[in-house]
């Protein structure tokens, strides 16, 4: 997947104005609501089950499910997101680096997959589609909650359209689907919180939110992928890449915080 430098630049500003507010990202209590009040799923519904978020950002959108088998957040950036000194390099969830248009697992990975405010950001809305349905298990279910309708913006290049399910129906079966005004322009989570319904009856093409649920009914096969199932060599590799990533940025934040010592000591001893 080729580098989109534009798109990936404002994604790491906007979340480096977040650490500099917030000085740690921790968005566990938030992402709760997503995954057990929307999507109305219980502890119970993910104990030993694999979950993928994608496009997963920083903030630790899987910390909460200790109870899972697997939990992974998927992005392109995570290397970065390491660097932001967010916390994100202390996270118990899994990360991968990598992009939605071409997930590093096997067919029928997973038992969820997620994308949380996230699919207005891929690169490739058709392709991304593809990739869920095929590392989705059979019997699986998947969640979207995404805007719609918005104009293109750096972090957000692609328009999505009311009509986004129809994508998936050739292999999932609806479940449940709701569209929201986007009545509050103060945040995501609050449009939800406090919902109002959209209007089908204006005709005026404005801004939305669609929410989606569905199973997974068949097996999907317009993407074959010759390692059939998950298998324990697959995931040995993601932790062993993700472990050294880690150990990585660990190491630079000891030269950054040793570094920041010296200029404080030659500072004090200027002053003496």
């Amino acid at each position: 997947m080729q580098d989109n430098d534009f798109k990936h630049e404002h994604e790491l500003k906007f979340w480096a104005g977040k650490v500099k507010k917030e000085k740690t990202l921790k968005g566990r209590s938030y992402y709760e609501k997503f995954y057990f009040n929307d999507f109305n799923f219980t502890h119970d519904d993910y104990a030993g089950k694999r979950i993928l978020d994608i496009g997963c950002g920083p903030r630790g959108s899987l910390e909460w499910a200790d109870m899972a088998d697997f939990r992974v957040g998927l992005d392109p950036l995570i290397n970065e997101y390491f660097k932001l000194n967010g916390g994100t390099l202390f996270h118990k969830m899994h990360y991968v680096r990598a992009y939605s248009e071409d997930m590093p697992f096997p067919d029928e990975t997973f038992d969820f997959v997620f994308s949380i405010n996230s699919l207005d950001h891929v690169d490739d809305l058709d392709e991304t589609v593809s990739e869920m349905k095929r590392v989705l298990k059979v019997g699986g279910f998947c969640g979207i909650i995404v805007d719609t309708n918005h104009k293109p913006t750096p972090t957000e290049p692609i328009t999505i359209n009311l009509d986004l399910k129809d994508k998936f129906l050739d292999v999932f079966e609806l479940i449940e689907e709701r569209v929201y005004e986007t009545a509050y322009k103060t945040g995501f989570r609050d449009n939800l919180d406090d919902p109002t319904f959209y209007d089908f009856e204006n005709d005026e093409k404005r801004p939305a939110i669609l929410f989606l649920k569905f199973r997974k009914a068949k097996k999907y096969e317009g993407k074959i992928d010759k390692r059939a199932t998950a298998d324990a060599d697959t995931f040995n590799k993601l932790f062993k890449e993700n472990k050294k990533l880690k150990k990585e940025n660990g190491e630079l934040k000891k030269e950054l915080k040793a570094f920041k010592n010296r200029k404080v000591v030659r500072m004090v001893d200027k002053f003496k």
